[in-house]
């Protein structure tokens, strides 16, 4: 799911040979009490033309949009609580979107464990990594993403400029589309479905969710999916080794992107979105649900299970990149970045999913976005 916001430009990735046993090390755990310290609250205007008000920190706090459990799991979520105004074309629901402080470069593992996840019409929830720049300049890769009643996660690259494509691998999941180039098909990128169940939506919830990993190597990026009951081994451990786990979900090979050349630094971002360019467009919108996205805005009922529940997120290092850092301290403030990266790409405010066409009027959304604006879309929902 791209942001839109410039941010300041940061080095480019070596690429380094990394053997494919790796020894890892834990970098950050993202999890219990701590988990809020790790994160940027922005509170910019969504750019996916979303009905949302993304809050700083601590009106998340007081909001209880973001807070840790008894049981010491984390919930990250949108209001469910505030009745909108009928008459109000300006609402956006309160929700948030986080971006990690630290960034990730070659030789990362990223391990991502919920036991919920937002799903519902309307309802657009996103774990994903971007670069530095002018989206999408340093790159993005989508870990978890799906809209409304989907039933299975999709993986996908948005990458800039032309080159990058999804070349035959080992991946077990369904190739949808091979050019990761923001221009074609609409910003569609090279998206992978997974084909294994209970990855999305009310089947990943009613079986105890589960994990995704994903791992950046100069030999590519990996992702997987693993059922609760199917965890590796070492899952939980501080020195995972992804070499012996089953063949990944998708799998982008170097050899047909190279990873050095269109992924910087990777930032984290956690975020829920409502409506927007991809759970709001009318086709993917009825595919699995019925009437009008907008329509079920203000009824707040409609949101109970908008929410993740993460048992963690944690991330580890080979330590033979410096792509690995933190980039600031949180001051429990929230920033929207200023406009420091490259000149933005042509099509660069379109956003993904499979092959539908995306067009709306302008819809005036006060502080909370941007309108709703014409442009290519793809949906892949099952």
């Amino acid at each position: 799911m791209p942001s839109f916001r410039k941010v300041a430009a940061l080095a480019s990735l070596s690429a380094l040979p990394l053997s494919l046993a790796q020894s890892y090390t834990l970098k950050t755990n993202y999890a219990g009490s701590d988990f809020a310290s790790h994160w940027n609250f922005s509170t910019a205007v969504d750019r996916n033309f979303g009905f949302v008000a993304y809050q700083s920190q601590a009106v998340a706090a007081s909001q209880k949009l973001v807070y840790t459990t008894s049981s010491n799991t984390v919930i990250v979520k949108v209001d469910n609580t505030t009745v909108g105004n009928p008459a109000d074309t300006t609402y956006g629901r309160a929700s948030v979107y986080l971006e990690s402080l630290e960034t990730l470069g070659l030789g990362s593992l990223v391990l991502f464990d919920a036991v919920h996840v937002p799903y519902g019409c309307s309802v657009w929830p996103g774990f994903f990594t971007q670069g530095p720049g002018e989206w999408p300049l340093g790159g993005e890769i989508d870990i978890f993403e799906n809209v409304n009643q989907a039933t299975l996660n999709q993986y996908a690259l948005h990458t800039y400029p032309a080159g990058c494509t999804l070349g035959s691998g080992t991946e077990s999941g369904k190739i949808i589309s091979t050019d990761c180039f923001n221009n074609t098909n609409s910003n569609q990128g090279c998206i992978v479905q997974e084909t294994k169940p209970n990855s999305y939506g009310t089947d990943f919830n009613a079986n105890g969710g589960g994990g995704y990993a994903m791992q950046m190597d100069s030999t590519g990026i990996k992702i997987w999916w693993f059922p609760r009951a199917s965890l590796p081994s070492d899952w939980t451990s501080n020195s995972p080794n992804p070499s012996a786990w089953s063949s990944p979900s998708a799998f982008y090979p170097s050899s047909s992107c190279d990873v050095s050349k269109f992924f910087g630094p990777q930032q984290i971002i956690l975020e829920i979105d409502i409506c927007g360019s991809y759970a709001g467009d009318g086709g993917a919108f009825a595919q699995t649900c019925s009437g009008s996205c907008v329509d079920l805005l203000k009824t707040p009922t409609n949101y109970d299970q908008a929410y993740f529940e993460l048992n963690f997120i944690k991330t580890f290092t080979t330590g033979s990149s410096n792509g690995t850092t933190t980039t600031g301290t949180n001051t429990g403030k929230s920033t929207a970045t200023s406009s420091l990266g490259a000149t933005a790409p042509t099509g660069s405010t379109t956003k993904s999913g499979a092959l539908a066409s995306f067009s709306a009027s302008w819809v005036g959304l006060g502080a909370t976005a941007l309108g709703m604006v014409g442009a290519g879309l793809a949906a892949v929902l099952v």
